[in-house]
């Protein structure tokens, strides 16, 4: 029998998805470097690649997120290597996040203006009120991280990057006679501190991250410019939109003040 999801083509024999000649690159790169855990592909032409079938066994959640951090330290540890970049180049990085660490500071402090000039408060403003300096905390623990990452690497002239999976999930990961990365279409080589970032934004609420990233320093150490700048980004506070429905307003706005608490907790740990 035959399945379709988003395009993609499953039979109990194979996965076939339209061609990709990045996935072609990375899976090169992976040959040459000893890196094995992804399926491997069967046959390809110039329409779609088909890609054996992996049965995923069930495993207890919280197994299965140790075991996606070890393999995705084993993907950074087995693709690194280091290369030569601009001299401008950490500075551009530097001056991005600080563009966007003022402009959230702006952002937020003209809310809370208005917030506090509001003769009721609705339950959201209430909601933003109470919280608001958690916000403030964010953004200055942001802009720490960022002075120690930038006095680091300011006359640095290499970075260490790898093979970045680019959208690492339990969805894109499964377990099986051994553990594997699917869906590497959008891979790339960049800084590993990406796929940890982006992991982290989607799933800290529902993960014990402080374990899973000892768990991944233990396997593939980051060097402290690194482990500095992930600090640096988690702790950029995400922006918060209202729509003007009270009931959805109050449910984002929770859970954008429990990512803000929750890494708050992570920070003051390590």
């Amino acid at each position: 029998m035959t399945k379709y999801k988003n395009s993609v083509r499953i039979t109990k024999e194979s996965v076939r998805k339209k061609y990709n000649k990045n996935v072609l690159d990375i899976y090169e790169i992976f040959e040459l470097s000893g890196f094995e855990n992804y399926p491997k592909i069967i046959n390809y032409d110039d329409r779609e690649i088909e890609y054996e079938y992996i049965e995923k066994k069930k495993i207890y959640e919280q197994i299965e997120n140790e075991e996606l951090i070890k393999t995705l330290a084993n993907l950074h540890n087995k693709t690194s290597k280091y290369i030569e970049v601009s001299l401008n180049k950490y500075d551009n990085i530097k001056n991005i996040i600080e563009n966007n660490l003022n402009y959230l500071n702006k952002y937020y402090n003209e809310m809370i203006e208005n917030i506090e000039n509001e003769y009721f408060m609705s339950p959201t403003s209430y909601l933003i009120a109470r919280n608001f300096s958690s916000i403030l905390i964010m953004i200055n623990y942001s802009k720490e991280y960022l002075k120690k990452w930038f006095r680091k690497v300011e006359n640095k002239t290499t970075e260490r990057v790898s093979i970045i999976h680019n959208n690492v999930s339990l969805d894109h990961f499964i377990i099986s006679n051994k553990n594997y990365f699917i869906s590497f279409d959008g891979a790339r080589v960049d800084t590993p501190i990406l796929d940890l970032y982006k992991f982290y934004k989607k799933e800290c609420l529902n993960i014990n991250f402080p374990l899973l990233y000892d768990i991944y320093n233990k396997n593939f150490t980051l060097s402290e410019e690194e482990d500095l700048l992930f600090k640096t980004l988690i702790c950029i506070p995400p922006k918060i939109e209202r729509i003007n429905n009270e009931f959805s307003d109050t449910i984002n706005i929770g859970e954008i003040f429990k990512y803000i608490n929750k890494t708050i907790k992570f920070i003051n740990q390590k």
